[in-house]
């Protein structure tokens, strides 16, 4: 891949995250500088408690309520996210043009909602369209990260599929706005070999279909080997 940069389309400077706990600052993330290029695939890697999970978070706006940021800039399309402090700044971006799948479907997922419902609601926060194009939309999400029999998958709830299931149906939740950029969170958590490579394949595949940037978080080097542009390594 040909850098140069025209080509960035996140830059992140200098970036200190520090949490509140029991009177004390504590700091989680000390001065962090990377670029994530257009289309690249990006892996971060280290041990647990690095702090891979939580300098993702806050390309979203989804740090715990103690943690904050303390210094440094996160550059997005002539924006600093990183000087966002309303819930209304972040839902222009979350989801819409930074959009993340989790570890762990099964907490993600709401428990009492069909999967078609928690679709919709992703559908139509984010775009303009009608419940009707909304549901056929939902329909081609699933079709999309290779969900079988999917007309019937949207009338489940999320307990009634497999675990492999359900990660597929949160990428189909994230890539509903062909957003700029896909952070995956370990998304191969607690799956088999098979089922994980199934969902690495569905990822990168996307990625290629839909011009996306991706952010890969993972413990284990060898599941992004052959797989990512650049790799970070946190310590």
């Amino acid at each position: 891949m040909n850098y140069d940069d025209r080509n960035i389309i996140l830059s992140v400077e200098d970036l200190v995250v520090k949490f509140n706990l029991r009177g004390r600052e504590l700091t989680a993330i000390r001065n962090v500088s990377f670029e994530l290029y257009k289309g690249e695939s990006l892996a971060i890697v280290g041990e647990s408690g690095a702090g891979k999970s939580v300098i993702n978070k806050t390309f979203v706006g989804l740090l715990d309520a103690n943690g904050f940021i303390s210094n440094g800039k996160i550059l997005y399309k002539g924006k600093d996210l990183a000087k966002f402090r309303d819930e209304k700044d972040w839902l222009t971006i979350r989801g819409k043009e930074i959009a993340m799948v989790f570890q762990d479907p099964m907490t993600s997922l709401n428990p009492v909602y069909t999967i078609q419902n928690q679709l919709l609601e992703a559908i139509l926060l984010h775009t303009d369209r009608n419940k009707n194009d909304a549901e056929k939309r939902a329909l081609e999400l699933l079709k999309m990260v290779g969900v079988n029999d999917p007309s019937k998958r949207l009338k489940q709830y999320p307990h009634e599929l497999s675990g492999g299931m359900r990660q597929r149906v949160m990428i189909a939740m994230a890539i509903a706005c062909e957003p700029d950029i896909l952070i995956a969170d370990e998304p191969t958590t607690a799956l088999d070999v098979t089922i994980q490579a199934q969902i690495l394949d569905i990822i990168q595949n996307l990625q290629k279909e839909l011009g996306m940037a991706t952010i890969l978080i993972t413990h284990d080097l060898g599941v992004v080997a052959g797989l990512c542009d650049n790799i970070i390594v946190m310590y």
